[in-house]
């Protein structure tokens, strides 16, 4: 890991705006849901359209295209929901040395110096905008870069296991 100084020196620039990061994934949720909005619509139409009609038994386009019409309808709801449970979530400030939960802006160095920076929500999880020159994913409660994080503080080094081989990182800033 990287020397306390450099850490203190990056510190200052790997951390945007919580508000300016809330409000990038906002409209990174808003687009979505507008394109999937477009998909659900035409999905829907293709599934009533006159070509769609069964020209035998066997045929099932209409069938196809009325279920990746619900699916497509789904996910509209689904985004919707994200995005509320983002907009409604009760920011916390945690610069006053404050265990990490929900609603933390983390910054984390790796072993090979590479860093990251996540955001804990309960929703949104994978998503992820680029504020202020830097790239910020959200992670949601069951993720195990998440559960790494819960409770700990900035200064703590914090092992994930996923995938195929365990990830070591320092905690080198939280807002």
């Amino acid at each position: 890991m990287a020397g306390r100084g450099q850490l203190a020196e990056a510190k200052d620039l790997m951390l945007p705006d919580k508000e300016a990061v809330f409000a990038a994934l906002d409209e990174v949720l808003v687009r979505q849901i507008d394109d999937a909005k477009r998909r659900a619509k035409a999905s829907a139409d293709a599934a009533t359209h006159e070509e769609s009609r069964q020209e035998d038994k066997h045929d099932m386009r209409s069938t196809e295209e009325s279920y990746l019409a619900r699916g497509q309808a789904q996910r509209v709801a689904d985004l919707e929901m994200d995005r509320a449970t983002l907009r409604s979530l009760v920011r916390l400030d945690f610069r006053d040395g404050r265990p990490i939960a929900s609603s933390a802006l983390v910054a984390l160095e790796g072993a090979d110096e590479d860093l990251m920076v996540v955001l804990l929500a309960p929703a949104g999880g994978g998503q992820s905008a680029r504020v202020q020159g830097v790239d910020v994913r959200v992670v949601t409660p069951t993720a195990p870069l998440a559960r790494a994080l819960v409770g700990k503080e900035e200064g703590d080094e914090v092992l994930v296991t996923a995938g195929r081989s365990p990830r070591e990182y320092e905690i080198v800033a939280v807002l």
